[in-house]
């Protein structure tokens, strides 16, 4: 049965890209948080993200690839440095599923967190003179109103609504179509300077509007600390690349006030409670695993292998619950896909943010709202798991190919 609805739906979503692609690509990156509805197709373990992808690409193999094939010729001409450096982080990633214990689960896991996403990222790459940036921002608005409004329903009703393993000890914060608080963020924030962006779209204002203002209340829900302090440094370098200079020196004030007198703050800023403290014992962990020995330092622990490898042998299960990443941007990957793999992700975050400055220089509003976007990646980075899960990573790559249309 199973089976079936799923090759129904394969074949529906297959029909709506050959009828129209650039519809299909819309409703794709609207269903990002999809890939909570999971099923098993016998043995394998799948989600309704990957077929959408799998529909999609096999009728960009088919019907588009052929003539684009010039357009991406086009692109490595323009971006020769960053297209190399994703083929080399590619290609390092892959080891992340040779040196795993469990090859099959991180086998699994690589498709869905690399190769999936970079293939994404090729096919809009190849659409780019038929997709343009406005295109791309509004469809990743679109993919917010979900989850912001299954968090805001959340909040109003007190039910988990469509989470069916929430947790009893979050004292109010919501969780979306997620497992934990902190997941709300990781989605909303980096899109949200995309949705101010779309404010001076005209046509789309009022909608915008609407979906901004759905997002900041889900992010509140939630307290995200992260996500609420990566969105106010993002602030901070808006308004101060725009020029007012004035204000954001009043700003850092306000914030600097804040850290003395609001105790919450302040914790959080400095690790003071309970969960900056886990963290910090995390990446204890984790350094400690990787400088035990040479291949532990260059391979890390392999794909999905952070609590089996790191934290199973080590933790006390009566004040840390089991995780799988350290939740740090820098650990996360070096853990997962090892030191060089790290080090070309940080190249093309690097090349990234310089082709955003470059856009900033031509064109002043987006390049605000990109920078903005990477500063909340980075930060909220610092101390969470910005990228594998699967709607992050193809937002990631989605951010990526909004910078090179």
């Amino acid at each position: 049965m199973v089976l079936a609805i799923a090759i129904l739906y394969f074949i529906l979503f297959s029909i709506l890209a050959y009828k129209n692609f650039k519809t299909a690509i819309g409703f794709f990156i609207i269903l990002l948080p999809s890939y909570f509805i999971r099923f098993n197709i016998g043995p394998l373990p799948t989600t309704l993200l990957e077929w959408s992808f799998g529909a999609l690409f096999l009728v960009w193999l088919l019907r588009y690839a052929k003539n684009d094939w010039t357009e991406i010729k086009k692109f490595y001409g323009e971006r020769y440095y960053l297209c190399w450096a994703t083929v080399v982080f590619l290609g390092f990633s892959i080891l992340g599923v040779f040196i795993s214990s469990q090859p099959i689960k991180s086998l699994g896991l690589w498709r869905a967190y690399f190769l999936e996403p970079v293939l994404f990222f090729i096919l809009l790459i190849a659409r780019r003179t038929q997709m343009n940036k406005n295109d791309l921002v509004w469809f990743l608005s679109l993919s917010t109103i979900s989850v912001s409004a299954v968090a805001i329903l959340q909040k109003i009703t007190g039910e988990p609504i469509l989470t069916s393993l929430i947790k009893s000890d979050l004292h109010g914060r919501v969780t979306s179509f997620f497992t934990s608080p902190n997941a709300v963020g990781l989605y909303l924030a980096p899109v949200i300077p995309f949705i101010v962006y779309g404010l001076n779209e005209i046509k789309r204002k009022k909608y915008y509007l609407i979906i901004l203002m759905l997002a900041i209340l889900a992010l509140m829900f939630s307290f995200s600390a992260g996500a609420l302090i990566a969105l106010g440094v993002a602030f901070l370098l808006t308004v101060f690349l725009l020029g007012y200079k004035k204000l954001t020196v009043v700003v850092l004030l306000f914030i600097c006030l804040s850290v003395l007198v609001f105790a919450p703050v302040r914790q959080s800023l400095l690790f003071q409670n309970q969960s900056g403290q886990n963290r910090l014992i995390l990446w204890e962990y984790t350094w400690n695993y990787l400088n035990k020995d040479l291949n532990n330092f260059i391979f890390g622990a392999g794909i999905g292998q952070f609590f089996k490898k790191i934290q199973k042998p080590v933790n006390d299960f009566k004040k840390i619950e089991p995780l799988i990443y350290p939740h740090n941007l820098f650990l996360n990957f070096w853990s997962e896909i090892g030191l060089f793999g790290t080090v070309f992700f940080g190249a093309i975050y690097i090349m990234a943010a310089i082709a955003s400055w470059k856009i900033f220089e031509q064109k002043k509003y987006f390049g605000v709202a990109i920078l903005s976007v990477l500063v909340v990646f980075f930060i909220h980075g610092l101390v969470d798991v910005p990228y594998f899960k699967n709607d992050l990573s193809f937002l990631w790559w989605i951010l990526l190919a909004i910078i090179a249309i």
